[in-house]
């Protein structure tokens, strides 16, 4: 039978070796892990390999909007000096949608009832229904029941009073405001980058909030929430300065009162159902864009020529229904000038 003195001395033992043990297992991890961060840099992973699995692709959701119109003139001036080479092959992702049920209009009212409308439904058009609160007929909200975007509006230019408490919410309140409606609304966004939201200050001008640069001169606050990038791909709209949620928070205190505006204009991505498709070299797609068969997401009205400044790749979400998230070509220039060019190659594309 062993002596305490014994046990005390193997338990040292044990103690020892096992911090030792630990430490070395932590050791030779880490050492794992920077060999496997080399070969990942010195041994980049093998080009994709289109296999098309969605089959023949539909043509992206464009807005039907004008464009710079006239003899349009482009100029090359990336860091390159020339038409970066593009990937050959990129992931098309599915984004699945809801389909209308008996139950589609109970879940709309379910759901706008969280945010204090209780009224009977107006229908709109098509699944689209209007709710007015009927506390505050100055509130109102217009939800399609099965996409389930939304859009939330207090007339506020009807009530000019609640501008006067002057109590804007700083940048940190606003954020702990916004995920609040989030939360409440039940809205499980988990790929919006809610770290990186884009805030603009606005001021009252007669009967409407115009933008100001001061935040002492505000009279309420827009925030902008955007997706995360998707395997090192920016999610880009039709209209790049709009987030797929935003709100406009007001200087009044009262809940009835605070949300100005809100809008969900966001499609879920099934990120595990994956095609990959060819597409057009970045030659091709400058070739179109000079010819006009892109889109203009920005650009100064009348502008005619254009300064190209760089040239990428990113996933395209329309604000419209479309079954896949499908990779386009960004054209970027002076002037915040952004174009887009469908990136898929024929003959995978309508």
């Amino acid at each position: 039978m062993a002596t305490l003195t014994e046990t005390a001395y193997y338990s040292r033992k044990i103690i020892k070796w096992s911090i030792i043990g630990f430490v070395v297992f932590i050791f030779i991890r880490l050492i794992f892990i920077y060999i496997v961060d080399v070969i990942k840099n010195v041994l980049p992973p093998p080009p994709l390999r289109p296999n098309n699995y969605f089959g023949k692709l539909y043509k992206l959701n464009f807005p039907e909007v004008a464009s710079p119109s006239g003899q349009l003139k482009f100029t090359l001036q990336t860091i390159e000096g020339k038409i970066p080479v593009a990937s050959s092959a990129a992931r098309v992702y599915f984004m699945p949608k809801n389909r209308v049920n008996l139950l589609s209009l109970s879940k709309a009212q379910t759901f706008v009832g969280k945010l204090g409308f209780t009224s009977t439904p107006h229908l709109i058009k098509d699944t689209v229904y209007r709710w007015i609160d009927t506390k505050n007929p100055l509130r109102l909200i217009e939800l399609d029941t099965v996409s389930n975007h939304f859009t939330l509006e207090y007339a506020y230019a009807h009530d000019l009073t609640l501008f006067t408490e002057r109590n804007v919410p700083t940048r940190e309140q606003t954020m702990g405001e916004v995920i609040n409606f989030l939360q409440t609304s039940n809205l499980g966004i988990s790929d919006l980058n809610i770290a990186k939201p884009t805030f603009t200050y606005l001021k009252l001008e007669g009967d409407q909030l115009v933008v100001t640069t001061s935040q002492s001169q505000a009279d309420a606050v827009r925030v902008d929430l955007f997706r995360n990038n998707l395997n090192g791909f920016r999610v880009l709209t039709d209209r790049p300065n709009e987030g797929l949620i935003e709100i406009i928070l007001g200087s009044s205190k009262k809940s009835d009162k605070r949300i100005l505006y809100a809008r969900n204009n966001y499609w879920p991505i099934d990120i595990k159902t994956v095609g990959i498709y060819k597409l057009k070299t970045s030659t091709e797609a400058w070739e179109e864009l000079q010819s006009s068969q892109g889109y203009f997401a920005s650009y100064t009205p009348n502008q005619t020529q254009f300064t190209i400044t760089n040239i990428s790749l990113a996933l395209y979400d329309s604000r419209e229904s479309q079954f896949f998230l499908q990779p386009v070509f960004v054209f970027e220039g002076e002037n915040k000038f952004l174009a887009y060019v469908s990136a898929v190659a024929m003959p995978w594309t309508e």
